[in-house]
């Protein structure tokens, strides 16, 4: 069977923690590598949480490379803009970006930056390999900057982030990965790749609810974790459910029949009140896939069915 070969693109908070445990778990896929990238938390916590994730999962044998923390810091915003930003992840994904605790990871990163590898994979297996970003752009940016003949290597980029008709969750135009690094977003949006943008038009209506307490019933080590990760976020932050944001955008690579997509141009706005924001305009030509409607039941059923292989 061939597998699609993909990089999932992770900045490891807590819904990372399940599209890294469906990508592994899935015989469709060809995990050749994650990358990681700040945003759910620091650089260190994501790159520990991916390797402290692989060793729980007894896959040690996938690479893990460091890249670039987000733009977003506190010399690029106003203090109290980066506050306000530093409050909304923390809410979400606590100090260290998960709400569960891993074992101390018996592996490293890799020497190679996450951008020279992004870049070696894509020449490698050109017409082959997909992107999966779900976490700020940044690598992706960087990665096209460096070697612009990425828009003909690369098979499709199916990544998380924006929100063309709805509201944003960091602000009340911008969905948080983008809000992240806006000026990356935009590059990448406008480099005429194929695109899947899997924003919050469907991906916060896809969740999980407290009361579903069988969603994941089995014992397998992924949904032993998932279930605890579940249980503290709902007991440590208060909500009744957890959307399915970054699992999702696996998920688009699986089945994307599952999605409803229209063709967009999609550009980011980078300055002002409506920093952050996704703003598109439908085009039949358009290179970005937007998902604008999703199966929820089935989505959230193949899911599970995939995080309990």
């Amino acid at each position: 069977m061939n597998k699609t070969k993909i990089i999932l693109d992770t900045d490891p908070g807590n819904d990372d923690l399940l599209a890294i445990i469906m990508a592994l778990k899935s015989e469709l896929l060809d995990v050749r590598g994650l990358t990681i990238v700040g945003g759910n938390a620091s650089i260190e916590h994501t790159t520990g949480n991916a390797l402290s994730l692989l060793t729980y999962m007894d896959r040690i044998e996938v690479p893990v490379y460091v890249g670039d923390a987000s733009a977003l810091n506190e010399a690029s915003t106003s203090p109290e803009e980066f506050e306000e930003f530093k409050s909304h992840r923390i809410e979400i994904h606590g100090e260290t970006g998960l709400h569960v605790s891993l074992p101390n990871p018996s592996i490293g990163p890799q020497k190679i930056h996450a951008v020279e590898f992004i870049i070696g994979e894509a020449e490698r297996h050109k017409g082959e390999l997909i992107i999966v970003p779900v976490g700020p752009l940044t690598n992706i940016a960087l990665a096209l900057k460096k070697q612009p003949r990425l828009v003909d290597w690369v098979k499709s980029i199916n990544l998380m982030g924006g929100a063309v008709n709805v509201p944003g969750n960091v602000t009340e135009y911008a969905e948080f990965n983008i809000y992240c690094d806006p000026e990356a977003a935009n590059a990448v949006l406008s480099s005429g790749i194929d695109i899947k943008m899997c924003g919050l038009d469907i991906t916060r209506v896809t969740s999980v609810k407290k009361e579903e307490t069988d969603w994941l019933a089995g014992n397998s080590a992924g949904e032993k974790i998932i279930r605890r990760l579940l249980n503290t976020v709902f007991e440590t932050t208060g909500r009744n459910s957890f959307s399915l944001h970054d699992p999702i955008t696996v998920l688009s690579v699986l089945y994307p029949e599952l999605i409803d997509w229209k063709e967009y141009d999609v550009s980011v706005i980078c300055e002002g009140s409506q920093f952050g924001k996704t703003v598109g305009t439908l085009n039949p030509n358009g290179s970005v896939s937007v998902g604008i409607g999703i199966d929820q039941v089935l989505a959230k059923a193949k899911i599970a069915e995939i995080l309990s292989e």
